[in-house]
Protein backbone atom coordinates (compact mmCIF):
# COMPACT_ATOMS: atom_id res chain seq x y z
CA UNK A 1 0.00 0.00 0.00
CA UNK A 2 1.30 3.44 -0.93
CA UNK A 3 2.15 5.73 1.93
CA UNK A 4 0.82 9.27 1.89
CA UNK A 5 0.80 12.16 4.31
CA UNK A 6 -1.49 15.08 4.97
CA UNK A 7 0.45 18.18 3.96
CA UNK A 8 -2.24 20.82 4.38
CA UNK A 9 -5.84 21.69 5.14
CA UNK A 10 -8.14 24.31 3.68
CA UNK A 11 -11.57 25.77 4.28
CA UNK A 12 -12.74 27.59 1.14
CA UNK A 13 -15.87 29.75 1.20
CA UNK A 14 -17.35 29.71 -2.29
CA UNK A 15 -19.29 32.93 -2.90
CA UNK A 16 -20.54 34.81 -5.99
CA UNK A 17 -17.08 35.30 -7.55
CA UNK A 18 -15.05 32.41 -8.95
CA UNK A 19 -12.40 31.20 -6.48
CA UNK A 20 -9.80 28.43 -6.40
CA UNK A 21 -8.09 26.43 -3.68
CA UNK A 22 -5.01 28.22 -2.38
CA UNK A 23 -3.01 25.20 -1.20
CA UNK A 24 -2.11 24.01 -4.69
CA UNK A 25 1.62 24.17 -3.99
CA UNK A 26 1.46 21.99 -0.89
CA UNK A 27 0.06 18.73 -2.20
CA UNK A 28 -0.36 16.33 -5.08
CA UNK A 29 -4.05 15.80 -4.36
CA UNK A 30 -7.01 17.24 -2.48
CA UNK A 31 -9.80 15.29 -0.81
CA UNK A 32 -12.69 17.24 0.66
CA UNK A 33 -16.42 17.60 1.13
CA UNK A 34 -18.81 20.41 0.29
CA UNK A 35 -20.89 21.83 3.12
CA UNK A 36 -23.67 24.40 3.32
CA UNK A 37 -24.79 25.20 -0.28
CA UNK A 38 -24.62 24.02 -3.89
CA UNK A 39 -21.71 25.18 -6.08
CA UNK A 40 -20.36 24.67 -9.61
CA UNK A 41 -16.80 23.91 -10.70
CA UNK A 42 -14.79 24.07 -13.91
CA UNK A 43 -11.35 22.54 -14.30
CA UNK A 44 -10.53 23.68 -17.83
CA UNK A 45 -9.08 27.05 -16.83
CA UNK A 46 -12.35 28.91 -17.51
CA UNK A 47 -14.26 30.36 -14.58
CA UNK A 48 -17.62 28.72 -13.86
CA UNK A 49 -20.84 30.70 -13.58
CA UNK A 50 -23.86 30.09 -11.38
CA UNK A 51 -25.39 28.11 -14.27
CA UNK A 52 -22.33 26.65 -16.07
CA UNK A 53 -19.93 24.05 -14.70
CA UNK A 54 -20.06 20.75 -12.86
CA UNK A 55 -22.79 20.86 -10.22
CA UNK A 56 -21.68 19.90 -6.71
CA UNK A 57 -24.22 19.41 -3.94
CA UNK A 58 -23.73 19.69 -0.16
CA UNK A 59 -22.36 16.42 1.15
CA UNK A 60 -20.59 15.55 -2.11
CA UNK A 61 -16.98 14.39 -1.84
CA UNK A 62 -14.41 16.10 -4.04
CA UNK A 63 -11.18 14.37 -5.08
CA UNK A 64 -8.77 16.40 -7.19
CA UNK A 65 -5.37 15.74 -8.74
CA UNK A 66 -2.53 18.24 -8.65
CA UNK A 67 -3.38 19.70 -12.07
CA UNK A 68 -7.08 19.94 -11.16
CA UNK A 69 -6.18 21.84 -7.99
CA UNK A 70 -4.29 24.40 -10.10
CA UNK A 71 -6.94 24.71 -12.84
CA UNK A 72 -10.30 24.39 -11.06
CA UNK A 73 -12.42 27.33 -9.94
CA UNK A 74 -15.67 27.24 -7.95
CA UNK A 75 -18.70 29.53 -7.69
CA UNK A 76 -22.00 29.29 -5.78
CA UNK A 77 -25.24 28.67 -7.65
CA UNK A 78 -27.63 30.64 -5.44
CA UNK A 79 -27.61 33.28 -2.74
CA UNK A 80 -25.89 31.13 -0.08
CA UNK A 81 -22.17 30.47 -0.11
CA UNK A 82 -20.85 26.92 -0.12
CA UNK A 83 -18.03 25.85 2.17
CA UNK A 84 -15.48 23.35 0.89
CA UNK A 85 -13.27 21.71 3.53
CA UNK A 86 -10.55 19.19 2.96
CA UNK A 87 -6.97 17.99 3.15
CA UNK A 88 -4.07 18.12 0.73
CA UNK A 89 -2.04 14.90 0.46
CA UNK A 90 1.45 13.95 -0.65
CA UNK A 91 0.00 11.18 -2.89
CA UNK A 92 -1.65 11.43 -6.29
CA UNK A 93 -5.46 11.42 -6.37
CA UNK A 94 -5.51 7.93 -7.92
CA UNK A 95 -4.42 6.59 -4.53
CA UNK A 96 -7.87 7.60 -3.25
CA UNK A 97 -10.47 7.06 -5.98
CA UNK A 98 -9.15 7.81 -9.44
CA UNK A 99 -9.33 11.60 -9.26
CA UNK A 100 -11.85 14.02 -10.66
CA UNK A 101 -14.18 16.68 -9.35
Amino acid sequence: MAEYNIVGYETLTVADSAISLTGATTGQSFVGRLETAQIRARGDGTDPTSSEGVLINPGDAIVMSESEIRNTAFIRTGSSSGVLKGHFYSAHATAFSGGGV
